[in-house]
C-alpha cells in the first residue's frame, strides 16, 4: 500500500489537509479510485492528530477498505446498514451514534473525532430528508471537535442535487480530470440557495453541469475555450476531426445548450467557483 499512499498524496486536495474541528465538507466522485485516494489521506491527517476515525464506507470499497484499516487507523461501518433503517433514512440512530461515539473517544483521550460517511445508499425519496439532515449537522458539531466529510457518488446525483448539497456543507469539491477542485468554498447558505444569492447558485448549476460531462468531452470544451478549431483539437487530443465534432454535438446536449458560446459561458460561470 505504499504506492498507493504516494498516489493518493499527490490528488489529496490541499483545502482538506487544514481543516479544522467543526468543519462540514463534501466532495462529489466518479470512481471508487477516487474515493480510496480522498478518504484515505483524509483520515491520515486525522490519525496523525490523535483523532478517532470512523467510515461508513459505501458497499463498493469493502475489500480495500478492510484491507487498510490497520494501516490508516479507521473504524469501520457499512454505509448503509448504518443510515438505512428498514427502506428508509432514519436521522435518529445516526445522530445518536455520533454523539456517543464522540463522548467515548473523548473518554479515551482522543483529541476528537474525524468521519466519513457515503451518500451511495440515497434513493429520491431519501433526498428532502438527508438535505435536512445534512444542514441539521452543520449547527450540531460547530463547537464539537468533529471534522465530516461527506462524500457523493455523482451516480446518484441528478440535476439540481449537487447545488443542494453544496449549499449545506462548508466546503464542495468535485474530481476534473486528475484533480480535484473547489466548486464551492464560502460558507453554508442557510439550507439549499436562496433568491437573495442568485449568483453562487448559478455558478454551482454551471459546475454541477460541466462535472457531468465525460473526461474527453471536457477535453474538447476546454479546447474550444482556448479558441482552437476542431482540427486542432483533434491533433492535440490525438483523434479524428469528425470524433471531435461527435463530442462537440454531445457536450452540448449534455450541457442542454444549443450553441458553443453557451456552452463556453456555463464554462466560465463554473471557474468562478473554481479554486486552485
Amino acid at each position: 500500500m505504499r504506492g498507493a499512499r504516494r498516489t493518493t498524496s499527490k490528488v489529496f486536495p490541499a483545502i482538506l489537509s487544514g481543516v479544522g474541528h467543526g468543519s462540514h465538507l463534501c466532495a462529489f466522485y466518479e470512481t471508487k479510485e477516487d474515493l480510496m485516494d480522498l478518504v484515505l489521506p483524509f483520515f491520515d491527517a486525522g490519525s496523525n492528530q490523535g483523532e478517532l476515525c470512523v467510515w461508513m464506507m459505501p458497499d463498493s470499497v469493502r475489500a480495500e477498505a478492510e484491507a487498510v484499516v490497520s494501516e490508516h487507523r479507521i473504524e469501520l461501518y457499512a454505509g448503509r446498514a448504518f443510515y438505512m433503517k428498514g427502506s428508509h433514512f432514519e436521522r435518529g440512530p445516526v445522530v445518536s451514534f455520533w454523539n456517543d461515539r464522540l463522548q467515548r473517544a473523548l473518554a479515551t483521550s482522543r483529541s476528537g473525532m474525524r468521519v466519513s460517511g457515503d451518500a451511495f445508499w440515497l434513493q429520491a425519496a431519501d433526498w428532502d430528508a438527508f438535505l435536512d439532515y445534512e444542514a441539521d449537522l452543520t449547527t450540531m458539531i460547530a463547537d464539537k471537535p468533529i471534522t465530516l466529510l461527506c462524500t457523493y457518488p455523482l451516480s446518484v446525483s441528478k440535476a439540481g442535487d449537487i447545488v443542494d448539497v453544496a449549499g449545506v456543507h462548508h466546503v464542495a469539491i468535485a474530481k476534473r480530470k486528475r484533480d480535484w477542485e473547489v466548486i464551492k468554498g464560502w460558507g453554508i447558505t442557510q439550507g439549499r440557495p436562496v433568491a437573495h444569492q442568485p449568483k453562487r447558485a448559478e455558478a454551482l448549476d454551471a459546475a454541477n453541469r460541466i462535472l457531468s460531462l465525460s473526461p474527453r468531452e471536457r477535453q474538447v470544451l476546454d479546447g474550444v475555450a482556448e479558441g482552437r478549431s476542431n482540427k486542432e483539437i483533434a491533433r492535440q487530443l490525438g483523434i479524428g476531426v469528425r470524433t471531435v465534432e461527435t463530442h462537440r454535438t454531445r457536450l452540448l446536449e449534455r450541457l442542454e445548450v444549443s450553441t458553443s458560446a453557451e456552452a463556453m459561458r456555463l464554462a466560465t460561470l463554473a471557474t468562478l467557483i473554481i479554486q486552485a
